[in-house]
């Protein structure tokens, strides 16, 4: 598979991956700090000079399925879907020099 990141190493790749995470996760928390400040002022739109936020309340229900599995039992057999993802865990690696 040829893509824009085949001339890395997986070494090299693992930090690439690791510097972009810690930028995503700084943003995010900038990000949430602005959404928090932008909805502590009880304001439901806003339209600025590039973008118009709108602030909605939304309600969603979801089946518990363990409390659907203790009051059910085996009957619940057979209407459960099982799921597979891949998990990347993404964690700062000590220093070469640290560890000598």
């Amino acid at each position: 598979m040829t893509d824009q990141f085949n001339n890395l190493s997986n070494e090299q790749l693992a930090d690439e991956i690791g510097n972009m995470n810690a930028i995503v996760s700084e943003q995010t928390e900038r990000l949430d700090a602005l959404k928090t400040a932008f909805k502590a002022r009880n304001c439901s739109v806003a339209r600025g000079k590039y973008f118009a936020v709108t602030v909605s309340e939304s309600t969603s229900k979801r089946l518990d399925t363990k409390k659907l599995r203790e009051a059910l039992g085996d009957a619940l057999d057979g209407y459960e879907i099982e799921s597979t993802s891949l998990r990347l865990l993404v964690k700062a690696a000590p220093r070469l020099e640290a560890v000598a």
